[in-house]
């Protein structure tokens, strides 16, 4: 038999019969089991009566609060307080518990009518698994708080905008203002919501103003007496505004009015008429202001034109003018005196036709155009004939197509830009290719 061989079975039959309590690994792992159960007998056998400190814990003010709030009160001033809580028990149980199982409260129960209510703390354990097998209490020498209570209300005022600080440039006004919140909503008690009578957002600005401009603004708040008001308990539903204030231009201009359904050669210096305001004071963005000289407040349509008629205009300002004198009207008088009318009849061969495209061709169907009424110069009427008149159609003022129709004309007397026709007349004619 080979020795080497022997020798080696009987050492792995030794190692065969040692105990495994003879493993060092094993040997750690039971000494800390062994030594967390020792620890929790002596926690729970041999140390029951332990107690422990914990620290910090806040007042909860709103735990039990329909004591309070079913008499209509509300607290409208607490401190932020914290207390500590000394908590006995048997060690097991007490060394897992956290502040977050306990309540510490206010004792509310003796609070029936509003003002500052000295009141206990009391203590509550809100962890239902270790309630009954506890105790604890406060720690703190005072376990007292002062507490404001009253009756919350809400008021809703106007936020009225202060430009009493502001400083407009000359030859410039501030013509209006709007804040971004025309109103706001104070809560609060009810005894100092009852001297709130009035809100005013101040504006003020570094600089002369001669632009708009959105300013950010604090809101300030009045009694009746026109006392300012600092709040105790009050809260606002925004402090602050943006006010804008519009700042226009102004400018005094003279006033005319413009004439349509001229001749194309007219010299209105034939209409002789007076203004009941000639000069009009308007304001407006400082670069529409500037653009103007002078103001047409309206339109006269001289087809509809009457001797001695007497116009009532309501002013017509141009985009973003306003005026400043409170006038709606300009009343427009005319002198005429000097001026006439006259009543002919005008020959088709004085019938002209412009801008007809050349694969067209456009016959008058009739002999004249009867009954044309010119208005002028008196003295110009009397020698005026017929012949001198001239009625022009223009193809660009209609839809041309092949047929008849009548077709609208313009009329005019080349020799004298003063005569003007009253009405509208149209030629009868017949549109033809070629």
């Amino acid at each position: 038999m080979n020795p080497i061989k022997k020798k080696t079975s009987r050492l792995e039959s030794l190692l065969q019969n040692r105990s495994i309590l003879e493993d060092r690994r094993v040997r750690l792992v039971l000494s800390a089991l062994l030594a967390v159960a020792l620890w929790v007998v002596i926690t729970t056998v041999v140390q029951p009566g332990t107690a422990i400190t914990l620290s910090g814990v806040p007042v909860d003010y709103d735990y039990d609060a329909s004591v309070y709030t079913s008499r209509g009160l509300s607290i409208v001033q607490a401190p932020s307080k914290t207390v500590n809580l000394t908590v006995s028990g048997d060690g097991y149980t007490i060394g897992q518990l956290r502040a977050e199982d306990f309540v510490v409260y206010p004792d509310c129960s003796s609070v029936r009518s509003s003002g500052t209510k000295t009141l206990q703390l009391r203590v509550r354990c809100i962890n239902s698994a270790v309630a009954g097998n506890i105790s604890v209490s406060i720690a703190n020498t005072d376990s007292t708080v002062d507490i404001v209570f009253d009756v919350v209300e809400e008021k809703t005022l106007p936020v009225q905008v202060n430009t009493r600080y502001l400083t407009i440039e000359d030859g410039y006004i501030l013509y209006s203002t709007a804040a971004s919140n025309e109103t706001v909503t104070l809560t609060g008690p009810s005894s100092e919501l009852a001297d709130v009578a009035s809100c005013t957002a101040e504006v003020s600005y570094n600089d002369p103003l001669n632009d708009s401009v959105t300013v950010d603004t604090h809101l300030r708040f009045y009694n009746e007496s026109g006392h300012e008001l600092t709040f105790d308990y009050v809260t606002l539903d925004h402090d602050t505004v943006e006010v804008t204030l519009t700042v226009y231009k102004t400018a005094q201009l003279p006033v005319n009015v413009r004439f349509v359904n001229t001749p194309p050669n007219f010299d209105d210096s034939v209409l002789i008429y007076s203004l009941s305001q000639t000069e009009l004071r308007v304001a407006g963005p400082a670069d529409v202001v500037d653009n103007l000289s002078e103001l047409a407040v309206g339109t006269i349509d001289l087809s509809t034109f009457a001797l001695d008629k007497v116009y009532e205009m309501p002013i017509t300002l141009p985009s973003g003018l306003v005026s400043l004198d409170n006038v709606d009207t300009v009343t427009v008088s005319f002198n005429c005196s000097a001026m006439a009318t006259k009543t002919l009849n005008i020959p088709a061969e004085n019938i002209e036709v412009i801008n007809l495209p050349s694969t067209y061709q456009l016959t008058v169907e009739s002999d004249r155009l009867m009954n044309v009424t010119l208005c002028g110069p008196a003295s110009v009427l009397e020698s005026l004939t017929a012949d001198q008149v001239v009625a022009q159609i223009d193809a660009d003022d209609f839809a041309v197509s092949l047929g008849q129709q009548n077709i609208a004309c313009s009329i005019y007397v080349p020799a004298d830009g003063r005569i003007f026709v009253l009405g509208s007349y149209t030629v009868p004619c017949r549109i033809e290719s070629n």
